[in-house]
C-alpha cells in the first residue's frame, strides 16, 4: 500500500470530519484506505482512472469510480471544507508561513490583452 498519511492519522484527524453512510450501507473497504486513495490523488495530480487501486486497498479492492464517488459526495457536502478548516486551526502553530511558492498564472493584466497582442484565445 502506498500511504500518503499513516491509518491513525487519517482515523483521527479526517475520518470524524466525513459524513458516515446512511440507512445502513457500509462501504466494503475501509474508509482509512479510501481516504488514503483519494489523499494519493490529490498529492501525486494523476487521472482518477489511473489511480493505483491495487497497490492502495489491501483487501477488497474498490474501482477508481468508488472512490471518487466517495470523493465528489465528500465535496458537495463540504465535508473536505470542514476538515481542511478544521485541521489548519488546530495546528494553527505549526505553520510556517515564512515562504511561500506561487506564479503569476492568477495575476491581472493591467493593461488588458489587447494591450499585449492578446486576442482572447482567436487567431487573426
Amino acid at each position: 500500500m502506498y500511504p500518503v498519511l499513516d491509518k491513525d492519522t487519517i482515523s483521527l484527524e479526517i475520518l470524524p470530519h466525513l459524513s458516515a453512510a446512511k440507512r445502513g450501507f457500509k462501504t466494503k473497504s475501509f474508509l482509512v484506505e479510501t481516504v488514503n486513495a483519494i489523499l494519493y490523488k490529490l498529492k501525486t495530480g494523476c487521472q482518477w482512472e489511473f489511480l493505483p487501486v491495487k497497490s492502495l486497498f489491501s483487501e477488497v479492492v474498490l474501482s477508481y469510480k468508488s472512490v471518487f464517488w466517495h470523493y465528489r459526495k465528500w465535496c458537495k457536502k463540504g465535508d473536505w471544507k470542514q476538515c481542511r478548516v478544521s485541521l489548519l486551526s488546530k495546528h494553527k502553530s505549526c505553520l510556517d508561513f515564512s515562504s511561500g511558492d506561487i506564479d503569476g498564472s492568477h495575476t491581472p493584466a493591467i493593461k488588458g490583452g489587447e494591450e499585449v497582442a492578446y486576442q482572447g484565445g482567436e487567431s487573426s
